[in-house]
């Protein structure tokens, strides 16, 4: 619209020069044909006449043109503001359409969760009825056990034992008695549970964790205690052969029906992995649309089959049916001949027959070398060294070393099998084949005079300790000892102390130690209970330690107060710690008497 207003524009002042310059040409010729030439008055006043109504009609077209374009202006405005409006009354109606839908999913949304908590609140409801009719139920039946339980105490309480004296009755016979000592742990007062109730009992399948080891020596002294024991507890009147025979028999069935159930443990354990297994692979072979599914891990197995001790048994006894092998030791090597035992996995492949491989330690020999002997020994050590460091760049093995001089290869069981001092000691004057027997015996099974001799002098001190014990018994019993400790310790005699320890569960008990003749007071001090020197620090031993360095003896108020003065101790503490000071004192003095007397 702009564009073609300003084209008329143009083309009329186009028109409006063209008509000057052809009005004022004979003017330009005039002046070239004569060089001066005046126009007169009148055609000056035509010109300039001329001048002004050309004028005027520019004034007169421009304005139109302007008048013109102010009208299309306007028009384009109104137009342009007439389309503004349209367009954001259509963004609002969009703008309201869509909160309007948003409002009647919003509504449906919590008319469905409304829907959904009153189905659960139902439901709820439902549970809680039936769970209090379960516990109802539940309750009802606990309240009639309860009354069946209390009418059979009732008719067996007249059989009770319920004085001292029939308890002694009841128990003084031999076969009671002896019932009860035959399995650590029995049930005293009340039948078994069952036949295998005692059985599989103190099993273990770990590694033995203690910190040192028995001696060969120390374990021949267990064996030979434990035969002791059970020979002086057990009457051989009692136990004949048809019992010992029925004690086997219900052991071997109680072992055998623990192997059927492992067995059937294991193979129940199989078929659940191989179909969870099966089930996993066809679950992640394909999706749903067709394409392989994203893997994702197999769930952990359910733990119930752990629980089911029939199925266990009823598959443990197919695989018995099926290869009898797996559960007992046959005559021959195939099962047609007779069995002769059950296996023991546990036990089998164990040496020593233990369910952990049993270490025996050895005591050292004593060093018996001069000074020159071991000054001697330790330069050969670090030449042997030397040599080894200079040669390991080289050869690094004998076997190596064997096979690179073209000699024959190295036996390493050969190596590993020679005997070291204690076997050629063993071997020493034995004939190879008189003393076949002897010279067989595996290494824990030697003894020498040696271990004879402490063999003996610790039955000898066992035998004492046990004789001391046994006078403080019977002295209590008789009540010739006194009211205090000291007087006990005296009729005990010198040679046994009194000391508090603590076992393997944290319970405190007295027990006597009976001293050889030169004790000294490490060994003293190991007799005591000294666990409230564990919880002093530095500076509290230290001060303790300052209390009696003049050597002085102390009463018990004195050492008290003395300890009270140390900062730091609890109550608890100065009374352990003055306790363990009188008993140390007291015992200290019983070892000096003890050592003069010995001495006249």
């Amino acid at each position: 619209m702009f564009v073609s207003s300003r084209g008329a524009l143009s083309r009329v002042l186009t028109q409006n020069t063209r008509c000057c310059y052809s009005s004022s040409a004979p003017l330009s010729l005039a002046a070239k044909s004569s060089k001066v030439v005046k126009p007169s008055k009148e055609v000056r006043l035509k010109i300039a006449q001329n001048y002004n109504n050309r004028r005027a009609v520019y004034k007169k077209a421009v304005s139109q043109l302007r008048k013109q374009y102010a009208d299309e202006v306007a028009q384009q405005r109104l137009a342009d503001e007439k389309s503004e409006a349209e367009r954001k009354a259509k963004e609002t109606r969009d703008r309201l359409e869509r909160q309007r839908i948003k409002n009647i999913r919003s509504v449906k949304n919590a008319m469905r969760h409304e829907e959904a908590r009153l189905k659960r609140a139902k439901e709820f409801q439902e549970e809680l009825r039936s769970a209090q009719i379960d516990r109802e139920a539940r309750a009802e039946r606990f309240e009639k056990a309860r009354r069946l339980v209390l009418q059979e105490l009732e008719e067996e309480s007249v059989h009770w034992l319920s004085t001292p004296e029939e308890v002694d009755a009841a128990f003084n016979g031999v076969e009671n008695e002896q019932k009860l000592w035959s399995r650590p742990g029995g049930f005293i007062g009340a039948p078994l549970p069952s036949e295998d109730a005692e059985f599989w009992r103190y099993e273990s399948h770990t590694w033995d964790m203690s910190k040192t080891y028995q001696s060969p020596r120390e374990k021949m002294m267990e064996e030979l205690e434990d035969i002791a024991y059970h020979e002086s507890n057990l009457d051989p009147e009692y136990w004949t052969d048809e019992r010992i025979l029925l004690q086997n028999e219900m052991e071997q069935k109680a072992k055998l029906r623990a192997l059927v159930r492992e067995e059937g443990r294991k193979a129940l354990l199989l078929k659940q992995r191989e179909i969870m297994q099966d089930i996993h692979t066809q679950k992640n072979a394909v999706g749903s649309d067709g394409l392989p599914a994203v893997p994702s891990p197999m769930p952990a197995p359910s733990l119930k089959v752990l629980a089911n001790f029939k199925a266990m048994e009823n598959e443990g006894v197919k695989i018995l049916e099926e290869d009898p092998s797996k559960f007992f030791i046959f005559e021959g090597d195939s099962t047609d001949g007779k069995p002769i035992g059950l296996r023991d996995p546990v036990r089998d492949a164990s040496p020593t027959g233990t369910p952990f491989p049993e270490l025996l330690g050895r005591p050292p020999r004593p060093d018996t070398r001069t000074e020159k002997e071991k000054k001697r020994q330790e330069r050969e050590e670090k030449m042997w060294a030397a040599a080894q460091a200079e040669a390991s760049s080289a050869v690094e093995f004998a076997a190596e070393d064997e096979f690179i001089s073209g000699g024959d290869p190295v036996d390493y069981d050969k190596l590993g099998n020679y005997g070291d001092e204690d076997d050629l000691a063993w071997e020493e004057g034995l004939d190879r084949r008189r003393d076949a027997e002897l010279l067989s015996l595996p290494r824990h099974q030697r003894f020498n005079d040696e271990d004879l001799e402490w063999m003996i002098q610790h039955l000898e001190k066992r035998i004492s300790s046990l004789t001391e014990i046994l006078k403080l018994e019977q002295a209590q019993e008789s009540g010739t000892l006194g009211k205090s400790a000291k007087n006990k310790e005296d009729d005990m005699g010198t040679t046994t102390v009194k000391a508090t320890e603590v076992d393997d569960q944290g319970n405190e008990h007295t027990s006597y130690h009976v001293l050889p003749n030169n004790i000294d007071i490490d060994e003293l001090m190991s007799m005591q209970d000294t666990s409230v020197l564990d919880t002093l620090n530095e500076d509290q031993i230290s001060a303790i330690a300052a209390i009696d360095d003049d050597g002085s003896s102390m009463s018990a108020e004195q050492i008290r107060d003395a300890l009270s003065k140390v900062p730091g101790l609890t109550e608890e503490q100065i009374e352990s710690l003055v306790e363990l000071e009188l008993s140390l004192v007291e015992n200290t003095s019983k070892v000096s008497e003890k050592t003069k007397s010995n001495e006249k």
